[in-house]
Parts: structure tokens; sequence; C-alpha cells
């Protein structure tokens, strides 16, 4: 049966060593999630990681191109170590490290996993690397609750605390939302803007390079749940540049007072500002639209 739900992007983040079976438990761990919990609170997390949601790209370092594809869009994110750190980016001591610093930097909730199962003794530059792991784990214990599984159960259980504490994080605001005072009648809806975010990287040769980051933002004001939104720009020229990234379809079900965010492509000739009109159904089943003009 269908139902309204919000999707949140969890970034799945981890070394190479992390055992294919512990990988497929987180997967299977965030299906089952959904299906019994998510469901009932209208939310559905959508796993991402690299290996499968990247795409190839040039012009700056790869950790850097992995955070601006998947990484900067993650509502929230597992990371998992077993005996490697990883590789040094340039930024930090690994691609996951980065991540870590990058996710916890905008205020994402991580959930960071080691595994302790059973293995053979390390030697050589195994244990090199699991020294390096191991230095890194105890400084992020410093600001950060690092926990250890020892099995599958282990696992679960964490995943399934994670993944209920970060929904009672969303519910929180949602209820807050309600709360609060009322707006009137002609500010509520659901309304669109153009957001940018600009960050900072340093090339091999000294370089300071400056990346602007758009995003079409969908921000639901009124007093309830928010479904079936969808939206469309008017009297946007055939030949203008001005692409927003979502799939196919509605777009589920936006809570009060949160909002939905998409990747916006932008490139020369794209108009300063268009019309954007938001389609959406309200808790009473009343089919609503919000008209707004989008600047960038």
């Amino acid at each position: 049966m269908a139902y309204p739900t919000l999707a949140l992007h969890l970034l799945i983040s981890a070394p190479g060593d992390v055992p294919f079976d512990e990988m497929a438990t987180v997967r299977k761990t965030i299906s089952q999630w959904n299906l019994n919990l998510g469901r009932a609170v209208g939310l559905t997390v959508l796993p991402v990681s690299w290996t499968e949601h990247a795409v190839a790209e040039f012009g700056e370092r790869p950790q850097a191109i992995l955070n601006h594809q998947i990484v900067e869009e993650a509502d929230l994110a597992i990371a998992i170590f077993y005996d490697r750190l990883g590789t040094p980016t340039g930024e930090a001591e690994s691609g996951t490290a980065e991540e870590i610093k990058v996710l916890v930097a905008a205020g994402k909730s991580v959930a960071v996993l080691a595994s302790a199962t059973p293995r053979a003794p390390l030697r050589g530059v195994a244990l090199q690397e699991r020294q390096r792991l191991d230095a890194y784990l105890n400084e992020l214990r410093k600001v950060a609750l690092v926990f250890e599984y020892a099995n599958a159960a282990d696992l679960v259980g964490h995943l399934n605390n994670f993944l209920s504490r970060a929904t009672g994080q969303f519910q929180q605001s949602v209820e807050a939302s309600k709360e609060g005072p009322e707006e009137p009648d002609q500010f509520q809806g659901v309304w669109p803007r153009a957001e940018v975010r600009e960050s900072v990287e340093t090339d091999s040769q000294g370089r300071v390079k400056t990346q602007r980051h758009w995003s079409l933002v969908l921000h639901n004001t009124s007093r309830g749940p928010a479904s079936d939104v969808d939206f469309t720009f008017e009297g946007l020229p055939d030949d203008a540049f001005f692409l927003v990234l979502r799939e196919d379809g509605p777009l589920g079900t936006i809570p009060p007072g949160q909002e939905a965010r998409f990747p916006l492509a932008l490139g020369m000739g794209s108009p300063n500002a268009v019309d954007c009109v938001v389609t959406w159904t309200d808790a009473a089943g009343e089919h609503h639209d919000t008209r707004a003009t989008v600047r960038i």
C-alpha cells in the first residue's frame, strides 16, 4: 500500500576493507527499519555511497568531487571502520575522516562504528594502518561517542538506535513548529527559494578556489504535512540553463516546518529569476499551489 513519506539521504561511509557481509547487514537493517518503523513516522531512509552514486568528473581533488556530489547533500551518515583508516585526502586523514568532518561541520547526525569482531593478528603494513586507525579513533572519542560491534547483532542494534534517534530529532522539530506562533494564512504554504553554499578549496599549487553550490529549497510553512509535493517553472526560456536535479514524479511529503533540498545546476546565461509554482496537498486532502519568484 502506498503512503506519503519524507526521504532522507543517509551516507554510508567506510574504507574499502569493511567486509561485504557487514555492509550488506547495514543495507538490510535500513530496509527493515523503513518497513517496520519509518512507515509509521512518515520517513524513508535512502542509503547513499560513492561506489553506487558517484559519477566520473574532472577538475578537483577526488574527495572534493565526492563531497559536492553526495556528501554535502546527505541528511545523516554512518561511518564504519574495520582495520584501515584509509588514504589521506590532503585535507583529512582519509576519505571517511573528511566526510565525517564535512557532515559534522554542517550540523548533520553521524554515527561512527568500529568493528571488534574476532580476526587474526596483524603485522607489517597492515599493523601500521591499524595503528593509524586507532590513533584517529582515540582523538575522535574526545569529541564523539564511538561504538564498537562484536557481531552482526551488535551492528544491527547500533544502527536501529541511531536511525530511531535521528527520526526522533526530526519529529521534535516538527512538533516544535506546531507549537510556535501561527502564521497568517497568506504566509502558509510550500515556498520555494534558491540557496547557495560556498566552499573554499586549496589545490596542489596552493591556489585558493571558491566553489558555489546552488540548491532549490522547498520550505513547508503550513501547520501540517504537505503531501504530493511537486513544482514547475513558468516562463522559463527553452534554451535557459536552469536545471533542478530530481527524480521523476511527485516529491513525497514535507513535514511542517521542514525543508526539501534539490541540487540546482546553473551556467552562463542562466536567468537571474524564475517564477516557480509548487503544488501540494494538505492533511485534509485539499490541493493548493504556492507561487513565488526564485532569485539567484
